[in-house]
């Protein structure tokens, strides 16, 4: 008795309560359940989990199935997504990226999707490279959105629009080389760049900006993505 009343006087006031908490018609595994720490997020923020759902699509789906049988199993990118859960948690955040409106779909496609993808055309002069449709696509419909927005009230030349969208979500191509091709004057082509850029990016709050934030809210409720305050 007097045992059992030292070890009592030793327990500090959280201790009681959780105690008297957790023995309330709970049974042992149920309170373990209570208490065991919450599953870590897979990824820091929506750059990293898109970036991760294009290239393990690509790299699963691109290559004809004799080829991936043949390569056996593939490693873990470090997270434990390989095989099946892979697939799963790109097929996650791809379902996520479908729920945005088309347009934000367009500008994160054109700013985190593969540029090229891999041709196994078998002609001579292939580079063994190809442009990712998907990319193209995107980059399209951000063109169509930048003249009715950016460029609003212009005289434009499309093709110019389009080479200076691919431009800024890293096409290799310079603003002097887009004015020659598409035979408009510098000093126009560099206003437009500059409209451009700022209805893309601007002070961080331009399109992209939305739409990487709309996709980045939508993973962090579903836990894909951590809150950044508490990384």
């Amino acid at each position: 008795m007097a045992a059992r009343k030292a070890a009592h006087d030793q327990q500090l006031p959280g201790d009681y309560l959780m105690n008297a908490t957790l023995s309330l018609d709970m049974p042992r595994h149920a309170a373990r359940a209570v208490l065991r720490p919450a599953p870590e997020p897979l990824f820091r923020s929506a750059h990293d989990a898109l970036v991760f759902a294009f290239n393990f699509s690509r790299q699963q789906y691109d290559r004809p199935l004799m080829n991936r049988v043949a390569a056996g199993p593939q490693p873990s990118d470090g997270r434990g997504l390989s095989g099946l859960d892979g697939a799963g948690q790109a097929a996650m955040t791809l379902a996520e990226l479908g729920r945005l409106s088309p347009l934000d779909q367009a500008l994160l496609i054109a700013g985190k999707a593969p540029q090229s993808e891999p041709c196994g055309c078998g002609v001579a002069c292939c580079s063994g490279h190809k442009t990712n449709g998907e990319w193209l696509d995107a980059i399209s419909v951000v063109t169509t959105a930048a003249i009715a927005g950016a460029l609003s009230g212009c005289i434009v030349n499309r093709r110019l629009c389009a080479g200076l969208v691919q431009k800024h979500f890293g096409a290799k191509v310079s603003l002097i080389e887009l004015a020659e091709l598409c035979q408009v004057d510098r000093h126009t082509a560099g206003t437009h760049n500059g409209r451009i850029k700022r209805w893309l990016f601007g002070d961080g709050m331009g399109v992209f900006n939305h739409a990487i934030n709309e996709l980045e809210r939508r993973l962090l409720a579903s836990g894909v993505v951590g809150d950044k305050e508490s990384c």
